[in-house]
């Protein structure tokens, strides 16, 4: 089977790719930042199913929510489509989704966007809302709450927590 994980390089594509990459009856692909989109549409084009992880969480413009998150997603599934592919995807977006903020706006759209590719083509999609992710590779102060926490602490650093009557779920990356 050869799969295509987007966002590859990231904190859960880093996991997710070391994992696949263990069975080799898998040939798994990574596309980032430094590939193409010509590199995108080659991989696409050989791809069985498509991990769907690349996205903007922190960016210098809120633009960027927009570029990283629903047009990289409208362009993988327009370009699936336009083969004549039916590709499986899985879609990872955020807890945020249900939120009014930017971010949450843009991995809403991604969501709506996987929808309708699903619709058009009777591709099966699955979209994961992940909330509080944790685990190698986390960056504390960026991506974890779990490895902001340990990192101060091992650091002798001031830990805050805003509210202790709130509950958070975790997921292990």
């Amino acid at each position: 089977m050869k799969i295509l994980v987007t966002g590859a390089q990231g904190f859960i594509g880093r996991n997710l790719t070391a994992h696949l990459r263990q069975n080799p009856a898998y040939v798994v692909w990574g596309f980032d930042q430094e590939n193409s989109p010509a590199e995108l549409e080659a991989r696409l084009a050989q791809a069985d199913f498509v991990f769907h992880l690349a996205g903007v969480n922190r960016p210098q413009t809120e633009d960027e929510f927009q570029t990283g998150n629903v047009d990289l997603t409208a362009h993988i599934c327009d370009y699936l489509q336009t083969q004549g592919k039916a590709t499986p995807l899985l879609l990872s977006s955020s807890i945020q989704a249900d939120r009014d903020n930017p971010y949450g706006q843009s991995k809403r759209l991604a969501e709506h966007v996987v929808t309708r590719y699903a619709e058009q083509s009777g591709a099966a999609v699955f979209v994961y809302r992940l909330t509080n992710v944790f685990g190698k590779w986390c960056r504390p102060n960026y991506n974890s709450v779990v490895a902001t926490f340990c990192y101060n602490i091992a650091h002798d650093l001031p830990i805050t927590i805003s509210d202790r009557t709130n509950e958070i779920e975790l997921v292990h990356g």
